[in-house]
């Protein structure tokens, strides 16, 4: 198992129906390619983990890298893992709030969650309970 962690900043035409648009075509993609994942979003910000087999998860970042509806895209950490955190969900979302930043904030002693996810360019406890903290918001809903 292979993952790969990226943040990136919206496009500022960037609304709803385009976010819609991308989580339709990434599970129809995914599901096809044995990718599984989780993208965040708050306030034009996102961060996303692949994962799944290393030259399909490097090569669908290539193709996200290139899309123009974001920019900036910066990639945290990759790496080989035992198994995936996301196996039942081709591509996880949540949009964060304000209150869920300020809660994953203080779980992390981070002033948000991008900041943190700057500071993390290599896969650590911290990366790990932030993704356990995505898990648990996804199964809130």
């Amino acid at each position: 198992m292979y993952e790969m962690i990226y943040c990136s900043l919206a496009s500022s035409t960037i609304n709803e129906d385009d976010i819609s648009s991308i989580l339709k075509k990434a599970r129809e993609f995914n599901s096809k390619n044995r990718i599984t994942g989780c993208l965040l979003y708050h306030k034009r910000e996102f961060i996303q983990i692949l994962e799944g087999e290393r030259k399909a998860v490097r090569d669908l970042y290539e193709t996200i890298s290139k899309d123009k509806r974001h920019f900036n895209v910066l990639l945290l950490a990759e790496g080989d893992k035992d198994q995936n955190s996301f196996d039942n969900w081709s591509m996880a979302f949540h949009e964060l709030n304000t209150s869920e930043v300020k809660d994953l904030s203080s779980e992390l002693s981070i002033d948000n969650f991008i900041t943190f996810s700057d500071a993390a360019k290599q896969p650590t406890f911290g990366m790990k309970l932030f993704w356990d903290f995505a898990k648990e918001l996804l199964a809130k809903n």
